[in-house]
């Protein structure tokens, strides 16, 4: 019986059903389709098997009619796909045509090829239809997930979604290739049944369907046998009505609009047969058109057979993948059996002749956690589910301009691409123009993201680190994955350098944005990877948001930046390297400016905000030394001015209300560069650490000194004494609630500099260095605690024994 027997059927299906069956006396044999539906692709090869009909007919652009042998070449092993390509005034488009093992349209081609059966595709060009050119599947979907009669159908099927209906009326379904036909026929025919034709009109079925009523009309009248119209089941009921009025004659005003389209010129794009994964394929990951949990379905596939392996599979492959993940929810063997059994279980509730999709992912919820499945085993859920299989295609298929540009690009850079394996290289970008450009190279394709390349060491000019290293050192693979990467890439560019520079404009601050830092790592990206048209962009962005920027640590960002490429200028090539320094001379200024607005800053804020400040009066000292050393610019020394910043670090310290952090950062850059006398550093600090003063102010005093020139700290007799009788001073919880600071601070110090100060304290305690030394026990702050809190208790113990005179000892 029909699946959809329950269901009142609206006069004009009914009309189109028997019109169906006339178009089938008359030799057009249509197989509704749901784009990899391996129920489908059961039906459309028993079709084809049990008919022989003279060509297969199949949705799709007539341009891809070119990919033909390489589709049906004996070696092309799904999933794959046709890329097409178009460059317009706006950027490139793409569209995707992909195939899996089970998909309807790849088994009738496959299959009418072992038959010797003509094929052919018969839709419009995607480039035709303008802001329509959305894929056909990607539209069908939406329509069957927003029909209102499928809702409903779903609703009298205790289904959750369309997608669980589809599953339970027919991948679930063991039947003939006729009722299935029947069944999808009228499954899509409700769907379409909702939809006004203007929509259909505006999103570009009607235009489509226009073109592919015209190719069946003219394969019909060139041959008296049988044609096979492999077609989206949405298609399906208007190709019917159009047909039905251009062979019978009837009277069907919703096929109007179809047959009074008029039909393009042929249009072409570039297209490629490429290598697909189920994972791209997966609608919940990938695909927007593709099919939820593919990687189930090729399992089914490639098991049809015996559909209790799948499910035994299945389950221990993802028990298997959640207890390599090391987490604490371990999936046992007696688990896996049970969702098994819970599997099977369902199905037969449900009316299914073996366990489903649903059954089984509903067997795992329910088996598998107590609760909530964790992340390890959603995870595994979703590999298994979504597949990893990645297709084959044969030796000498053209590849995408993309694909094919990076690949010649490495090998004329002697990179070994030639197989996967995974190699290293070292470059040595200052000595060598052909190492700069292989250099260049591995960045961009490290930006792009596509796995090829990994920076493991050397300068890195993004983060202004390294930038004294000779050498860079990479490793790299062209994988096929490598291959798929840079496939995707097409929606966004038909070049690498296209490619990136889209992603370094998506990568840009919102146009409201005042970060300058964000805008200096754009402008480096570009320098690294070549791009200068970009770089200048960036630069004029940059040059307009300065002022704006209010935040410190962001702008003294900017400058680092910007030295780093100027200090990199001849290694990245960078034309009119002067409009760097100009830049940064619009730069200090707004230094200067904010540090005057460093007030009183929250002690969790405090680090960062010294950093910001130990890197601006860096900056004075390259600025110095770029003035010094470009003789040929004019002025050079006027515009590089640091006049702002140095009197605002001038300042600082007399301020009240600067942070203690900020203060003592400052007068010690103050007296390491000769700026600020060391008897106003020592007046500082015997304020700070006079007797009675606030601890808690001392020590991030002590911290923001200690962040800025830790050395002060062994190198300051005065600084030494007030700390170590401020810390001798605190009460044993006081020193608990201090010790973080404390360990942060003298953390900072060079491990030859700690033992200084172990031979210091030696020095004050009569402890000889040698036992301090052999007490190191790398002890942590949880340590030091344990032994604070041990030291308590004994005090306590001996002082409720009456043994106080032992505690006054212990104290002299």
């Amino acid at each position: 019986m029909s699946a959809v027997a329950a269901v009142a059927l609206p006069q004009r299906f009914l009309s189109a059903r028997a019109l169906r069956e006339r178009l089938a006396a008359r030799g057009i044999w249509f197989a509704p389709i749901r784009h990899h539906s391996p129920a489908c692709a059961k039906a459309t090869k028993a079709m084809i098997a049990a008919l022989e009909p003279a060509a297969v007919l199949i949705e799709a652009p007539a341009e891809y009619d070119e990919l033909l042998p390489a589709l049906t070449a004996p070696a092309t092993t799904p999933p794959v796909a046709i890329l097409a390509l178009r460059k317009t005034e706006a950027g490139t488009l793409s569209s995707f045509f992909p195939l899996a093992d089970f998909s309807p349209e790849w088994v009738a081609l496959r299959e009418a090829a072992a038959r010797g059966i003509k094929t052919a595709f018969i839709d419009r060009s995607w480039i035709g239809l303008g802001a329509a050119a959305e894929t056909s599947e990607l539209a069908e979907e939406r329509y069957y997930a927003q029909s209102q009669a499928l809702t409903q159908l779903a609703h009298l099927e205790h289904c959750r979604d369309h997608d669980e209906l589809w599953e339970h009326l027919f991948e679930l379904r063991e039947t003939d290739w006729q009722t299935h036909c029947d069944d999808a026929f009228a499954w899509s025919a409700l769907a379409r049944l909702d939809y006004e034709t203007e929509v259909l009109l505006t999103e570009g079925s009607i235009p489509r369907e226009a073109v592919m009523v015209d190719h069946i009309a003219k394969w019909q009248a060139d041959t008296s046998r049988p044609l096979v119209v492999v077609t989206g089941a949405f298609h399906t009921l208007g190709l019917v009505e159009a047909l039905g009025v251009k062979l019978f004659g009837e009277k069907i005003p919703e096929a109007e609009p179809i047959l009074k389209h008029k039909i393009p010129n042929p249009e072409k794009a570039d297209s490629w047969l490429i290598r697909y994964d189920l994972t791209r394929l997966n609608a919940l990951t990938g695909y927007g058109a593709g099919i939820r949990s593919p990687g189930y379905y090729q399992r089914r596939w490639d098991v049809a057979a015996s559909p209790k392996e799948l499910v035994l599979n299945s389950l221990a492959d993802i028990a298997k993948l959640t207890n390599a993940a090391n987490t604490s929810e371990i999936i046992s063997t007696a688990a896996v059996i049970e969702a098994a059994l819970q599997a099977h279980r369902l199905a037969e509730l449900r009316g299914h002749s073996f366990p489903g999709r649903t059954d089984l992912l509903d067997a795992c919820s329910s088996c598998f956690a107590s609760g909530e499945l964790n992340p390890a085993i959603r995870d595994a859920i979703g590999e298994v589910f979504g597949g990893t299989k990645l297709g084959v295609l044969p030796e000498g298929t053209p590849a995408p301009p993309i694909v094919a540009e990076a690949r010649v690009l490495a090998e004329k850079l002697r990179l070994n691409v030639s197989d996967s394996s995974r190699r290293n290289t070292t470059i040595d970008v200052r000595r060598s123009a052909s190492g700069r450009r292989r250099s260049r190279f591995l960045w961009l394709m490290s930006f792009l993201d596509v796995g090829f390349a990994r920076f493991i060491a050397g300068p890195d000019y993004i983060s202004g680190r390294n930038l004294g290293r000779i050498n860079e050192q990479w490793e790299y693979a062209w994988t096929p994955m490598v291959e798929a990467q840079l496939i995707a890439l097409t929606t966004q560019g038909a070049t690498l350098p296209e490619v990136a520079r889209a992603r370094l404009r998506a990568s840009a601050p919102e146009p409201d944005s005042r970060s300058c830092g964000a805008v200096a790592a754009i402008i480096a990206q570009a320098a690294l990877i070549g791009l200068s048209d970009e770089m200048t962009h960036a630069m004029i962005r940059l040059d307009q948001m300065i002022t704006a920027d209010v935040d410190l640590g962001s702008v003294v960002t900017t400058a680092e930046k910007l030295f780093g490429l100027w200090h990199s200028r001849d290694l990245l090539d960078i034309a009119e390297p002067q409009r760097l320094l100009r830049l940064i001379s619009r730069v200090l200024p707004q230094v200067g400016y904010l540090l005057d607005k460093t007030a009183d800053v929250k002690a969790e804020d405090e680090p960062a905000v010294v950093a910001a400040c130990i890197a601006a009066h860096a900056l004075i000292k390259d600025c110095e030394n770029v003035a010094s050393s470009q003789a040929e610019l004019d002025a050079a020394a006027d515009f590089m001015s640091t006049a702002s910043v140095t009197a605002a670090f001038a300042r600082l310290p007399e301020r009240s209300d600067v942070s203690p952090g900020v203060l003592g950062a400052v007068l010690a850059l103050g007296v390491v560069n000769s700026q600020i006398a060391d008897e106003l550093l020592s007046e500082k600090v015997a304020a700070i650490f006079a007797p009675g003063a606030d601890v808690s102010y001392s020590l991030r005093f002590l911290d923001g000194l200690m962040q800025a020139a830790p050395d002060l700290f062994l190198h300051t007799p005065e600084l030494f004494d007030a700390v170590n009788q401020a810390i001798a001073k605190l009460e044993p919880d006081a020193f608990l609630n201090f010790l973080p600071e404390l360990r942060r601070s003298f953390g900072r110090l060079r491990p030859v500099e700690t033992a200084k100060v172990a031979e210091r304290i030696a020095l004050h305690t009569g402890v000889a260095s040698a036992d301090i030394a052999a007490s190191n026990l790398m002890l942590t702050a949880a340590d030091l605690a344990a032994g604070v809190r041990l030291e308590q208790a004994l005090r306590g113990g001996l002082i409720a024994d009456g043994l106080d005179a032992w505690v006054e000892v212990s104290n002299e």
